[in-house]
């Protein structure tokens, strides 16, 4: 499959070593653009990608890989692309612990918005400062991924029915998996995660009534109005383009 030619539908990219890489491109945003394809992809774990897999995002341009895990994470399973000589890399851990025993998902997203602002604008920083095309993920691609690209996607102005619905792709993709992967990884076998839309509707609902919207937040953590234009203007293009 050449991954840098998408097809209208081709989301999923099917990449040996992996479960949950997704392209954020083609959905509709504000004043009649669109995300671009095959600029900001979203993924689980980047730690078991075979060469060729790695050669197939590295033909999209790709220029940068955020890794939204733990250090412990980290440390057990490094990321492929630490120390490429092409691709930067950086890790920025979105939580400091979990919270989800306590809170459940919902809550924790709703944490995310609350508490790890800063971390949330290191993403966009490092957005701006080495460019795109980017992948941002961390285990699953669920949950840490889905808000930070659910922050991203609605600062470009995505409908808030587009977003939910994006993050409840994750689910599918581990209930029935379409690629190939190491049998010791734990990601091998068919899995049931959940990607309940309500959880993400909620938390979209609670970022916008508590922060006054994505746009609003990444201000309070000093992230100017210009950067943020640059920034759609970047991840967006003409719908007609």
């Amino acid at each position: 499959m050449d991954i840098a030619s998408p097809a209208p539908l081709d989301r999923h990219l099917p990449l040996d070593g992996t479960r949950n890489v997704r392209d954020v491109g083609g959905y509709p945003a504000s004043s009649g653009r669109r995300t671009r394809w095959r600029t900001l992809l979203r993924s689980d774990e980047l730690t078991r990608l075979p060469a060729h897999a790695r050669h197939q995002l590295e033909a999209i341009g790709l220029r940068q890989v955020i890794d939204l895990r733990w250090p412990e994470e980290l440390e057990r399973a490094p990321n492929v692309f630490l120390g490429s000589g092409s691709v930067r890399y950086h890790s920025i851990p979105l939580l400091k612990d979990d919270p989800t025993p306590h809170a459940g998902l919902a809550g924790m997203y709703r944490h995310v918005f609350d508490r790890r602002g800063p971390q949330l604008a290191m993403v966009v920083r490092a957005l701006l400062d080495d460019g795109l095309p980017a992948i941002i993920g961390c285990a699953a691609g669920k949950d840490r991924t889905g808000v930070t690209i659910a922050l991203l996607l609605d600062l470009a102005g995505v409908p808030v029915e587009a977003i939910v619905e994006d993050y409840a792709l994750s689910a599918g993709f581990f209930r029935r998996p379409r690629t190939r992967i190491d049998p010791g990884d734990w990601r091998h076998p068919p899995l049931d995660v959940d990607s309940p839309p309500e959880f993400m509707a909620a938390a979209l609902e609670h970022l916008h009534r508590r922060h006054g919207g994505s746009r609003a937040l990444l201000r309070r953590e000093g992230i100017e109005d210009r950067a943020i234009e640059t920034l759609v203007a970047r991840l967006t293009e003409p719908a007609g383009g």
